[in-house]
């Protein structure tokens, strides 16, 4: 071998840390950091140290290190220092020794570092040198851009080289895969069988694939930022799995206890609905011939209600209900209370329930005890009308009640004079009084003609000159009773009509 030859076989390289603050064992520490960062490069395995050393405050401690480097290697090995200060950027002393020639750089920033290989292509070889910056160029991005490439081809003329020889350098640097792109996919083809068997990947084996990054010729942190992202993939479908699991455990958990708190409610309703159904017995029992139970019925409906535990609301519903189905709904459109007409007529106290029929009219229409004109007639809720007359009717047998007088209405042609004389609430025509009764001369009783009550009088100007009804009233009344009522077949207690005597 040539002097030339040998002076180009090994790089002298020192390393030292020029940080006054660092404690003996914190340098300590750094040194022994630097040596296993040094001997973990692909080619530096097996790589001797010397130890330098300080005096510091009459103690000498380590401060760095001193070895032979390959001259291929120079790059890698900057590349490794500059990674080192990007993650912990202290003051470095670097020492790279060349035959006679020295180049020198004190610094704590990885991109003054990064400018000594441009002095470095001074000692190399023009191969080298070429290889160097090929591979600088694809170690900061995976690829060689065209601007980068470009450079190359300057340096290539500069050096002399052949563009075979620098195609294949160019190769070399760029490794086996030349984008970017490819480099990603293999490693994250290699990646992906790693953590296959482990997850997240140990040390050792997070080693391994680095060197393949480098091998590559994939930046570092591109490949950490593979690696992690992969990472947070697999935990992340991991813990989706995780909360799968438990979402499917916690459904199948509510299941279990909803079918138990269902078995559970189906019996205590089962028993619960025996209960009232009891109650809804005895309420039924003591409404039966009594519109409201007797005293003694109420102390055992009251006894009841508190051993079955039902609220007197829901007690009060029930006894309400049953004495609809019995004797009457007393439904309202606009909150009417009707119970005291269903109780005058269950006594059969006829002139009351129809001043009560009266007092209801007026109350729905807010009419201050008014008479009831054609508009306001109109405006009386169906459902109220409904309720007044199915009460009249039930306790008439169906002979009195608006359906009665829709009956007789319809039997005189709808002629109001005629209608007022069929219900003998006006007599003849042609007498002195035109045939106006007085309101105290009509039939409170079932002995009255059929549609007899109730009376219009909520419609009266005044009873003491006369029950008189306007034609107009009349004919509003049968217009609005034919929209809400539905007349039906006849009722059967109303029986043949016929014109009172004296009409």
């Amino acid at each position: 071998m040539s002097r030339e030859t040998e002076s180009f076989a090994r790089l002298g390289v020192s390393i030292k840390f020029a940080e006054p603050e660092l404690s003996p064992e914190q340098m300590a520490e750094e040194v022994q950091y630097l040596q296993e960062d040094i001997l973990d490069l692909s080619g530096l395995e097996q790589t001797h140290f010397n130890f330098l050393t300080i005096s510091r405050a009459e103690a000498v401690m380590r401060d760095g290190v001193s070895f032979a480097l390959p001259p291929d290697r120079l790059p890698t090995l900057l590349k490794r220092l500059c990674d080192r200060l990007d993650h912990r950027p202290l003051d470095t002393l670097v020492i790279i020794q060349c035959g006679q020639t020295k180049l020198q750089i004190q610094t704590h920033r990885a991109d003054d570092l990064y400018g000594i290989l441009a002095a470095a292509e001074a000692l190399l070889p023009p191969d080298s040198i070429y290889l160097a910056k090929a591979e600088a160029y694809s170690r900061t991005r995976g690829e060689i851009s065209p601007a980068e490439d470009a450079v190359l081809e300057v340096l290539r003329q500069r050096l002399n080289l052949d563009e075979v020889t620098a195609g294949q350098l160019k190769a070399k640097a760029l490794g086996p895969y030349k984008t970017l792109k490819a480099k990603r996919q293999r490693f994250q083809e290699v990646l992906m069988i790693e953590l296959a068997r482990q997850s997240p990947l140990a040390d050792d084996t997070w080693a391994v694939l680095q060197e393949l990054a480098d091998n590559l010729g994939l930046p570092q942190p591109e490949a950490w930022g593979i690696y992690q992202d992969q990472l947070q993939q697999i935990q992340a479908e991991a813990e989706a799995l995780r909360q799968k699991q438990i979402a499917e455990a916690e459904a199948a958990q509510r299941r279990a206890e909803a079918e138990r708190r269902r078995a559970a409610e189906e019996q205590q309703q089962g028993s619960r609905q025996e209960q009232l159904d009891q109650y809804q017995q005895m309420v039924r029992q003591a409404l039966q011939n009594n519109l409201h139970p007797l005293t003694f019925d109420q102390g055992r409906l009251e006894q009841a209600r508190q051993i079955w535990h039902i609220s007197a609301e829901e007690a009060s519903q029930m006894e309400e209900t049953i004495r609809s189905e019995i004797y009457g709904s007393i439904d309202s459109a606009i909150g009417i209370d009707y119970s005291r007409l269903r109780q005058l007529l269950w006594e059969k106290a006829w002139q009351k329930a129809d001043e009560e029929t009266e007092n209801v009219m007026l109350k729905a229409l807010r009419q201050n005890m008014e008479p009831l004109d054609r508009d306001a007639i109109l405006q009386l809720p169906c459902v109220d009308l409904s309720t007044i007359d199915q009460l009249w009717s039930r306790y008439s047998q169906g002979k009195f009640g608006f359906k009665a007088q829709q009956q007789a209405y319809y039997e005189v042609d709808r002629r109001p004079l005629d209608f007022l004389q069929l219900l003998a609430w006006r007599g003849r025509a042609a007498s002195l009084n035109r045939g106006l009764k007085a309101y105290t001369q009509l039939q409170f009783n079932l002995g009255a003609p059929a549609g007899h009550l109730p009376t219009w009088r909520w419609c009266c100007p005044s009873l003491e000159s006369g029950y008189e009804v306007s034609d107009s009233v009349v004919e509003a009344m049968f217009l609005h009773l034919d929209k809400c009522l539905s007349l039906g077949q006849p009722s059967p207690a109303f029986g043949p009509l016929s014109r009172p005597e004296g009409a």
